[in-house]
């Protein structure tokens, strides 16, 4: 039918309708009309072309069946991933929320307590200073001393761990209102225990150094008595300075604090990774979508331009078996049955007409 033109069938419907037909001589010769006057079926001409809009519109939706064998698996599996992302944003945005919630109830316990007046982040990190610092002060003190180096580094390591963690742990039960037995045994034993460690090493040194009448530091001598004062209040002073900072770096019911630090810290942490995690299952969500919406777009484009292709060649039909009749009609003075009838014309395949959306569980993994 795509190569009859509306001449074609013009001259087509005026021949047919003629009861004459052209001769070389005498020019014209009797024939038949088509249709027959009494005549109530459609003329084969109509016929044919009815046929062959039909087997236009079969093509059509025969090429149509083909591209969305491709297009329709794609358009569930994009489904499919939607549907996930949007499940996972949902419940990443309310873990998320929850999250937040709970940072929100343990900052607000959290800055309710008296916090103390050197952070205990700061105070970790300055008691670390005070160790790393002590261990080349030692060294150089037990050098000047006359100390080897093994013995001046041995010495210097064991005092510069001893002596933050005895003044930490003194400190901090210092600083405790409500002292446990624990804490009044450490407030006790831990100075008594620097000094008898700094008294021992430093009375081993001097009965060491006995034999000797002086030792000479930086050009001034000094006796064994001397050195061994000397070295106390060194290390004294070091205790003192690490026990100010622990104190001021503990809070004054440590269990209480602690309970509730921790509880901050992991709520932050768990907020942080919450929001992190939602952050990326809203852009997969908006990745998701937007490829849903891309092959939806693409899917329903092709269908309706096969429609319109299909609906186009309804209308040529029609309009050609039209144009077939009133050029039929023209040249005849009677009406045949047939003509009295609507014209058929050609059907459109109704699953050609509907675009399906369903997606079954072997096109998207589940039913949609």
């Amino acid at each position: 039918m795509k190569h009859i033109t509306h001449r074609k069938v013009t001259c087509r419907g005026k021949k047919d309708g003629r009861d004459w037909k052209w001769k070389f001589w005498p020019f014209k010769e009797s024939k038949p009309k088509e249709p027959k006057s009494n005549q109530n079926f459609p003329p084969q001409f109509e016929t044919e072309l009815i046929r062959g809009g039909e087997n236009l519109i079969a093509q059509e939706a025969e090429k149509w069946i083909t591209l969305d064998r491709e297009l329709k698996p794609k358009y569930c599996e994009a489904l499919a991933a939607f549907q996930n992302a949007s499940k996972r944003n949902l419940k990443e945005s309310q873990e998320a929320e929850a999250a937040k919630g709970e940072f929100e109830r343990a900052k607000a316990k959290y800055e309710d307590i008296t916090l103390p007046a050197l952070a205990p982040k700061w105070r970790n990190i300055w008691l670390f200073f005070i160790c790393i610092g002590e261990f080349p002060l030692n060294s150089v003190v037990f050098s000047l001393f006359g100390s080897g180096r093994i013995e001046t580094y041995i010495m210097a390591a064991v005092l510069c761990v001893i002596i933050p963690l005895a003044a930490h742990f003194f400190g901090q039960s210092l600083r405790q209102e409500n002292k446990s037995k624990t804490d009044l045994a450490l407030v006790i034993a831990m100075p008594v225990a620097i000094l008898c460690i700094l008294g021992a090493i430093a009375f081993i040194r001097a009965k060491f150094f006995e034999v000797r009448l002086s030792q000479h530091l930086i050009g001034i001598s000094l006796t064994p008595t001397q050195m061994t004062v000397l070295f106390i209040i060194i290390n004294v002073a070091i205790f003192l300075v690490a026990v100010v900072v622990s104190y001021e770096g503990s809070h004054a019911d440590r269990k209480y604090f602690n309970t509730v630090y921790a509880r901050y810290r992991e709520a932050l942490k768990r907020m942080e990774k919450e929001a992190a995690e939602a952050k990326e299952a809203g852009r997969e969500f908006v990745r998701a979508e937007l490829a849903l919406q891309q092959i939806r777009q693409f899917r329903q484009k092709s269908h309706e331009k096969f429609v319109q292709e299909v609906k186009t060649l309804q209308s040529s039909a029609e309009w050609l078996v039209s144009s077939y009749r009133a050029a039929n009609m023209r040249v005849r003075s009677d009406t045949p049955p047939c003509f009295l009838v609507e014209p058929k014309i050609p059907e459109i395949p109704e699953e050609l007409l509907r675009l399906d959306w369903e997606c079954s569980v072997s096109n998207a993994g589940e039913k949609v």
